[in-house]
């Protein structure tokens, strides 16, 4: 798995094996298609799950804005998030000095004393679980409750800004 750069945002730069995202503030001439982020500083992986049991890591580079974790392939690409209650995304945020779950429309404050350098993110699609674990102390940073993806591709799920990057590990 990659991320994919057929719906990386503009303002998004992907290192040539696809597996590093960061933003800057010029964006890219890139052919306009329905699964690009318009808005969003947002990538999806490259492939989607409708069953089984997936893990990935996510490796923290630089500090900044970023999120990651899981999206519905129906996540809209040409407005800002958060604007029906059915966009779901299942992620981690960290922005400044804050760490949080972020489910749309909710958001859940984590209090860590550091943040994570390197993320698991399992899936659990059956269930509808979404898990993630800091990858060095070995514990589990958050778990969201029971979700129905209702059939529906979800996707790994990025996003970044400032000088926030991050990796993709398999």
């Amino acid at each position: 798995m990659t991320l994919d750069p057929e719906t990386a945002n503009p303002r998004l730069y992907l290192s040539e094996d696809s597996k590093l995202v960061w933003w800057e503030d010029c964006e890219q001439d890139l052919p306009s298609n329905q699964g690009r982020f318009k808005f969003m500083p947002c990538v999806l992986g490259s492939r989607g799950f409708t069953s089984g049991w997936h893990c990935w890591d996510v490796e923290v580079q630089r500090e900044g804005f970023w999120a990651t974790g899981v999206a519905k392939e129906s996540i809209p690409r040409d407005h800002g998030l958060w604007q029906k209650p059915d966009e779901e995304i299942w992620a981690l945020c960290h922005n400044q000095n804050s760490f949080r779950a972020l489910n749309a429309p909710e958001v859940t404050s984590l209090p860590l004393r550091s943040v994570p350098k390197r993320i698991r993110i399992c899936l659990d699609y059956e269930n509808g679980r979404v898990v993630f674990f800091n990858v060095e102390s070995k514990e589990r940073i958050f778990a969201f409750p029971p979700a129905s993806f209702q059939g529906e591709r979800v996707f790994p799920w990025f996003m970044v800004k400032e000088t926030a990057r991050l990796k993709l590990i398999l």
